[in-house]
């Protein structure tokens, strides 16, 4: 080795560079003290120091008994791509877009340029009709919009956007409802659905809508009750408000009875398909009462006059062939299996509970006090509430990586939850 470097630094040179290049990833234990003495030609003092100087940079990590491991790192920057526990939706990997291909490719033989036709502004009727036999909704009272932020937006503008004053949310709920709707009224959730004293006390005022994930709930993954949902369903015929029901990922779940079917005239129904498909096939629909349909048309005449026929006709076909009920049995397995093995891995930590176990894309854990860790991989409690005891909650979502970048994860996610509890000592 020449170089007006010291032995130990260029040392630690190569053994950084050799992390960089992937042939020492992260968790990897580093080969020892005596066979890199060997390697090098240096004595062990030197690449004792070249390793001292590896951990001090927060490259190398020591366990007493074990030897020196690459350390995994505390931001997700420098892992780009691989440990994504912040976004919950599906992975490009489990869509099967051979399948969707083969649906493209029978739409242009049999339509030729017709598949690319505009289709009303309610949506293409056939698929309205397939939709509401696959889920046991009316038909004549869906229409098609791109994805439930639309939905969400629809309704604001059916209300008027000032509705803030008068409508109420979960706490914890989805970030994109506190942001359009500047959320001001909350029902605290228990592991059941809300806090029926706490809404009941609201109530009396002036709450015109009530926005809820009642199938699987984001963030915390809890489903409703039968008892909550009647309830709930109860109070909003007798007080006369709307329940905004966003089905999110209703499908992973058994069938249970919905709000819309509880209380069908005093339910919009939104469902979205942007978390069973890809995100970026931005496809879902509403179910609104008769009395708002016609509103609700128009409201979304004045966003799409008309709307793109291709992606709903191959969605159409999709589900008609059964092929989307198959890939939903599919992602149920998948989803399954992950959870159970993030639950495996949260067990070894007494101070976090994970306070859904059974659906959805992710967990939501309770640290019994908060973790210290400048920029963690997942989605903080405060996205989803601004409520001091759910901030430092944080969401795990594990959908969004193969199979391979989720098996790389896990002692990565380990290593760093052990660093999060010791840093708050926990």
């Amino acid at each position: 080795m020449k170089s007006k470097q010291p032995l130990y630094a260029q040392i630690a040179a190569v053994i950084k560079a050799r992390i960089v290049e992937g042939l020492y990833k992260p968790g990897e234990k580093i080969p020892p003290i005596r066979q890199l003495t060997e390697t090098f030609g240096v004595n062990k003092a030197t690449v004792h120091k070249a390793f001292e100087c590896l951990k001090q940079e927060g490259v190398l990590e020591n366990r007493v008994g074990s030897g020196s491991y690459v350390r995994y790192p505390e931001k997700i920057a420098a892992a780009p791509g691989l440990f994504d526990f912040r976004t919950d939706y599906l992975h490009e990997r489990f869509f099967p877009h051979q399948q969707v291909q083969t649906v493209f490719n029978t739409l242009f033989e049999q339509e030729g340029a017709g598949a690319l036709a505009p289709v009303p502004t309610e949506g293409d009727p056939e698929l309205l009709q397939v939709l509401g036999q696959h889920y046991h909704l009316p038909a004549e009272r869906m229409l098609i919009v791109s994805g439930a932020q639309q939905g969400l937006d629809l309704v604001a503008k059916v209300f008027s956007a000032d509705i803030s004053a008068s409508m109420l949310f979960e706490d914890p709920t989805y970030p994109g409802a506190i942001s359009l709707f500047r959320a001001r009224h909350f029902v605290p959730l228990e592991a059941d659905g809300p806090d029926l004293a706490h809404m009941d006390r609201l109530l009396p005022g002036q709450i015109r809508l009530y926005y809820a994930m009642p199938s699987v709930h984001n963030p915390t993954g809890i489903a409703y009750s039968l008892e909550k949902k009647s309830a709930v369903a109860r109070r909003a015929r007798d007080h006369g408000f709307f329940i905004i029901e966003d089905d999110y990922l209703g499908e992973l779940k058994p069938d249970a009875p919905r709000l819309v079917d509880l209380a069908p005239e005093r339910t919009i129904h939104i469902k979205s398909f942007s978390q069973t498909t890809l995100a970026g096939l931005r496809l879902g629909f509403m179910v609104v009462p008769t009395d708002l349909y016609k509103r609700f048309v128009f409201a979304k005449y004045s966003s799409d006059i008309t709307s793109f026929g291709l992606l709903q006709k191959a969605l159409r076909e999709f589900i008609r062939q059964g092929k989307y009920s198959r890939h939903l049995a599919d992602l149920r397995r998948l989803a399954a299996e992950r959870r159970r093995r993030l639950l495996d891995l949260l067990q070894s930590f007494p101070a976090l509970h994970a306070a859904n176990d059974r659906w959805g894309y992710s967990l939501w854990v309770r640290p019994a006090t908060p973790l210290q860790l400048d920029a963690p991989p997942w989605s903080r409690g405060e996205e989803f509430s601004f409520s001091p005891t759910l901030r430092h909650c944080f969401k795990l979502a594990f959908m969004h990586m193969d199979d391979a970048a989720f098996d790389q994860s896990l002692p990565y996610l380990q290593d760093l939850l052990r660093r999060g509890i010791a840093n708050g000592t926990v």
